[in-house]
């Protein structure tokens, strides 16, 4: 072939790339794993076109809404357009608890059987996410008592208290963000003395993260831990609660090997890690029922000037909220840092969770008169200062 017919050629097939690019990006990332098993060339488009695609996703599960697990969960696993990294994922306890009825179709390799007769099976929640996700998704599983969610279409945020339920966050992996995951056993709070922050969580030395997920089942040495990583982390914020117990994919395991599933007694934490991350926390105490005084406090979030497109937020309420103690006023069955959070924040998804103890402090940037609640000029690290039973911790995160 000559030289001006070798170029056409070149040329030819190029254009033929760009055009097969345009169409296959029309695709669910489950169905270009399929079509990436064409040749070497689709796989090649099938991989820039999952690389090219950083979006977060979410969705809830209601028992009591049409559907069932299938489509609620599984149909938007199906469609979506990013790989999943990790999927955080709450869920109630009388969800997890029970048993759910689905097809026997998938398994964690990937492979797919068609029955004549689709049979169905009885597992719980915890096992059908992880037999559904991608075998290189991580899951980080809460068990606790109601739940907060938001529908992926609208941003409309529901606090679930009627039905089993759960919410499901599934972050891609980001080229200028780091998201780390670990288990610490409940007996940590002496393995943090004498290991470095680094090993016990697998934040790389050279990573600052900007926000610690912490989430305890057995909480006796929070404290510990949370003042270790403020002691060693500039600006870091904390939040979580604790819970009835946690789950996790069989990818994510200790050292020994031992992978945490039911109640065992550990504390899970998520760490986000990149510079051009923005975070800003506050804790509002639930016995102010006033509206106006709730949306003075949550109002503190704005001067943070946290940008709200490409934001998801973070709520760690007491239970204390659900149970009579300290209701909303006028009959208001929805909790009022709810109601004020999607008045002042419209178009911010909101995640979390009720619980006996809340994680968090105020953390506005740039305000240096309130660095953290209820602390003098010289920071104290005690239990008082994040660790709480009547607080509503609001975390507000902007991803680049």
């Amino acid at each position: 072939m000559e030289g001006k017919e070798y170029g056409s050629f070149v040329s030819i097939v190029f254009k033929l790339e760009d055009i097969l690019f345009h169409i296959l990006s029309n695709l669910s990332t489950k169905e270009l794993d399929r079509v990436a098993r064409v040749n070497v060339t689709w796989y090649r488009i099938a991989k820039k076109i999952k690389q090219s695609r950083k979006q977060i996703v979410w969705c809830y599960y209601n028992e009591l809404e049409p559907g069932g697990v299938e489509k609620q969960i599984g149909q938007v696993l199906d469609n979506l357009t990013s790989e999943p990294h990790l999927a955080l994922v709450f869920v109630s306890w009388n969800l997890e608890k029970k048993k759910i009825s689905v097809p026997s179709l998938f398994s964690r390799s990937g492979t797919r059987c068609f029955p004549r007769a689709v049979k169905r099976e009885a597992i719980t929640f915890s096992s059908y996410m992880e037999r559904t996700l991608p075998p290189s998704c991580h899951m980080a599983g809460i068990v606790t008592d109601r739940i907060v969610a938001s529908r992926f279409s609208s941003n409309h945020s529901v606090q679930l208290e009627d039905g089993p339920s759960a919410s499901c966050l599934f972050f891609p992996k980001f080229k200028e963000v780091d998201i780390y995951h670990f288990i610490l056993e409940d007996n940590f709070g002496a393995g943090v003395q004498k290991k470095s922050l680094s090993a016990e969580t697998g934040i790389p030395e050279d990573k600052s993260p900007k926000l610690i997920l912490m989430f305890p089942s057995d909480d006796c040495n929070i404290e510990l831990f949370g003042s270790k990583i403020l002691k060693n982390y500039r600006n870091v914020v904390i939040a979580g609660g604790s819970v009835f117990s946690l789950f996790t994919d069989t990818t994510l395991k200790l050292e020994n090997q031992k992978t945490y599933f039911g109640c065992e007694p550990c504390n899970l934490g998520i760490a986000f890690c990149g510079s051009d991350l923005q975070v800003a926390s506050v804790a509002i105490r639930v016995n102010e029922n006033n509206e106006k005084l709730v949306e003075a406090e949550l109002s503190r979030l704005k001067t943070a000037h946290v940008p709200e497109k490409c934001s998801i937020a973070f709520l760690f309420c007491s239970d204390l909220r659900l149970y009579g103690q300290f209701l909303a006023g006028n009959g208001n069955s929805e909790h009022v840092e709810l109601k004020t959070f999607k008045k002042l924040f419209p178009d911010v998804p909101l995640f979390g969770f009720f619980g006996p103890e809340q994680i968090g402090f105020d953390h506005i940037p740039g305000n240096a008169n309130r660095p953290r609640r209820n602390t003098s000029a010289a920071v104290d690290y005690s239990k008082s200062n994040f660790l709480h039973e009547t607080m509503a911790i609001f975390v507000i995160l902007y991803f680049p």
